[in-house]
């Protein structure tokens, strides 16, 4: 166990990691207040969701009520987690650029002018192509591996090219100026390798994050009906999740109307129970309600963790601030908080946690201990109730997720306690350090 967190601690120590850790702790509030207003727009503001049909929104809520808070709802989300990779790309840059005394500023500006440049051609032959960069998967927070790494290489540029600055608490216009014309040549510099990137995604037509691959990939988990094939893509999938694309994952969780499903629910409505339908093990509803559980697996257990063993009282902070959005569905606030994402602790449990939910519901469900979860779930239901719902309310079905539930938190409680000895031991290793974070 100790080689084990002195290795972790290593990779920790390394520069591209530091400078992760700190993007993302630093956007924690931008993370969060975006997934809560996409829980209000999600399952409040949203016809087809749980709590608006249970409290009958359709006749107690108005047109113009509806109309305002989807509207601010919507917005919110776009301006916080739709952007996510402008802010990801800055503080990327700022904080590599600080680990070596160059312009922090200067570098996040650059980076924010190569991530959107990126956006912009990878939409370029839309109707409106200024629109369609806002909207492009490169900046949404699903795709921040891309950023960080252009944050990261455009700090790494400032760091070969640019000159040392000092911070200086007041600066007149003469030093502005000549911080500026420092920051000239890693500026041009980083623009034109962010143009060399822009026209390599333009003219070879290169979808990062929407690829005829990745489509495949969901695809053929949600329509296989086959252990060996659904449960290695499950790892592949949260493994994607972990390092920062999380649009195979989240294409996963959305409501399948695959011919297999059709066929299930069909079959369940004609017999009044899902027991014996054709796809028992169903790729599309494994994956949601055992082996991601609506996409709060992970962040759930590690919240439950932090709240009842932690002894920080920062993260217990943050785990508290995102329990409510975590329970229906949205995770990436505690992710970046924490953060979980690109965070080698963590790289384990999220890869293998739904793999071993899924094999554990789908010998249940071979036993007939649960019956296979057949049923359409409305949009923000809270990821433990899925199963319960999506069997038609089957009580067996709710109380396995419980206890399925409470063996995630076994296995991830020493992820925890490794955790808390590599943060000590990185606030010691930050106090002797030469770099000023």
């Amino acid at each position: 166990m100790e080689q084990i967190v002195q290795f972790l601690i290593w990779i920790r120590k390394r520069s591209f990691f530091r400078v992760v850790q700190r993007t993302f702790v630093m956007l924690m509030p931008v993370a969060t207040i975006g997934v809560y207003f996409r829980v209000l727009r999600d399952c409040i503001f949203s016809p087809d969701s749980l709590i608006y049909n249970i409290l009958n929104f359709d006749y107690l809520m108005s047109d113009q009520i509806w109309n305002i808070g989807n509207v601010l709802s919507s917005g919110m989300v776009r301006v916080t987690l739709g952007i996510f990779g402008i802010y990801v790309a800055y503080f990327s840059a700022v904080h590599t650029a600080r680990l070596y005394h160059k312009d922090t500023t200067m570098a996040g500006i650059a980076a924010v002018i190569v991530i959107t440049f990126c956006a912009y051609l990878s939409g370029l032959g839309s109707s409106n192509n200024l629109q369609q960069a806002l909207y492009s998967r490169i900046l949404n927070i699903n795709g921040i591996l891309i950023a960080i790494i252009v944050g990261y290489f455009v700090g790494q540029i400032f760091h070969f090219f640019g000159k040392n600055h000092v911070h200086l608490k007041n600066e007149n216009i003469n030093t502005i100026r000549h911080r500026a014309w420092n920051s000239i040549l890693p500026t041009l510099i980083s623009v034109v390798a962010g143009l060399i990137l822009g026209l390599l995604i333009y003219f070879f037509k290169i979808r990062l994050l929407d690829s005829f691959y990745i489509k495949s990939l969901v695809g053929s988990l949600q329509n296989s009906n086959k252990l060996f094939v659904v449960v290695p893509i499950t790892m592949l999938a949260t493994l994607f999740w972990w390092g920062g694309i999380g649009y195979p994952l989240s294409s996963l969780l959305t409501s399948s109307n695959s011919g297999a499903a059709i066929a299930n629910m069909n079959y369940a409505l004609r017999h009044g129970n899902a027991a014996n339908v054709p796809y028992k093990y169903l790729g599309s509803s494994l994956v949601q309600a055992y082996g991601w559980m609506g996409d709060v697996c992970i962040a759930l257990t590690l919240t439950v963790i932090i709240l009842l063993f932690s002894h920080d009282k920062e993260i217990e902070s943050i785990a508290k601030l995102n329990l409510l959005p975590v329970a229906f569905g949205g995770p990436q606030g505690l992710a970046v908080g924490l953060p979980i994402i690109l965070n080698p602790l963590y790289l384990v449990p999220v890869v293998f946690i739904p793999a071993i939910n899924e094999l554990i519901a789908a010998g249940a469900i071979a036993v007939h201990l649960i019956v296979p979860s057949a049923y359409p779930v409305l949009r923000g239901t809270p990821g433990i109730l899925i199963a319960f719902f999506g069997s038609n309310g089957n009580w067996k079905c709710f109380a396995f997720t419980i206890l399925l539930f409470i063996l995630d938190i076994l296995i991830l409680f020493p992820s925890l306690k490794m955790g808390q000895k590599i943060n000590k031991e990185l606030i010691a290793y930050d106090k002797q350090a030469r770099y000023d974070f």
